[in-house]
């Protein structure tokens, strides 16, 4: 179709109205922090598990402060590497001729002025006396359950009496204490608590039975409004040390003459987590499962 002269300037002179384009979306600016911020909260944050548990290797810090990162421990050596040239944590060496990291004065008054109650642990004799293997194997698992949201609290604070409850009525009872607890709030403001026992050798018989004896007393209130509550004990060990056939054993012994819905009740109480373990005492992995559970695969 041809058009003429007077119909193209006609189609030419007209005017179209331009379709109005939706004004762009405005995001926010993403706050970002300062290399030197992010620094510095991981500073408080490695000197924060220090003094929580007294004395950490690389291992540990790491998975305490950095439990996702990729390389984590690259991470850690960086941040205590500064940390030590500021004189606010000390390497020692530990039982395994590596080094344990430990918080100094200055360190415990950095973390005081800053809101967090602390106090030096240079004086520690755990770091390379004999129970060593034994306080790292207890503070990684505690760690393990501190990265899935629990609140823990290690020997180090238990000795010290740094919990929001009061243990020492049942540690009477049963003459020991933990080597752990492990507790969470639930939405209604209580918690059970778990005592910890690790098994880094073997034990006397009548040791083991002392721990098992723990979870006779499962439901006793740990505070004066009763919102903290014993709910069981875990036993933590190597698995290539056999523990679980002792503790068998033990529960035999000490639960042996009582009914058969008594002991599935005890022993359901009675978690025992198997732990992985390669040199130098270096934690790979852990399966969890209640005493209950094993006696039936063991039948």
């Amino acid at each position: 179709m041809k058009l003429t002269t007077t119909e193209m300037s006609g189609l030419l002179g007209r005017s179209v109205s331009p379709i109005a384009n939706p004004a762009p979306k405005r995001e926010r600016p993403k706050q970002r922090r300062c290399g030197r911020e992010v620094a510095r909260a991981n500073e408080q944050k490695c000197l924060r598990a220090v003094s929580q548990f007294g004395h950490l290797r690389i291992a540990e810090l790491a998975r305490s402060v950095w439990p996702n990162a990729r390389y984590g421990e690259q991470l850690a050596r960086r941040t205590t590497r500064r940390l030590v040239q500021q004189g606010l944590l000390l390497e020692r060496r530990n039982a395994l001729a590596s080094k344990s990291l430990c918080l100094t004065r200055v360190g415990a008054t950095w973390l005081e002025a800053r809101g967090f109650p602390a106090q030096h642990t240079l004086d520690l004799s755990s770091v390379a006396g004999p129970t060593f293997c034994h306080r790292v194997m207890a503070t990684r698992y505690l760690i393990e359950r501190q990265v899935t949201g629990s609140q823990v609290a290690g020997e180090y604070l238990i000795l010290r009496r740094k919990l929001p409850f009061n243990i020492s009525g049942l540690a009477k009872a049963l003459r020991k204490l933990p080597d752990g607890l492990i507790w969470q709030r639930r939405a209604d403001g209580t918690a059970g608590v778990e005592f910890v026992e690790q098994e880094a050798a073997p034990k006397a018989r009548a040791e083991i039975e002392k721990c098992l004896r723990t979870a006779e007393y499962v439901g006793t209130a740990l505070s004066a409004d009763g919102a903290y509550r014993l709910s069981g004990v875990v036993f933590v060990y190597d698995q290539a040390l056999n523990h679980s056939r002792r503790l068998l054993l033990a529960a035999n012994s000490l639960w042996g003459a009582r009914p058969a819905s008594e002991r599935v009740t005890l022993e359901s109480r009675v978690k025992l987590v198997a732990v992985e373990l390669r040199d130098p005492l270096l934690w790979v992995g852990s399966s969890v499962t209640t005493l209950h559970e094993l006696r039936q695969r063991s039948v």
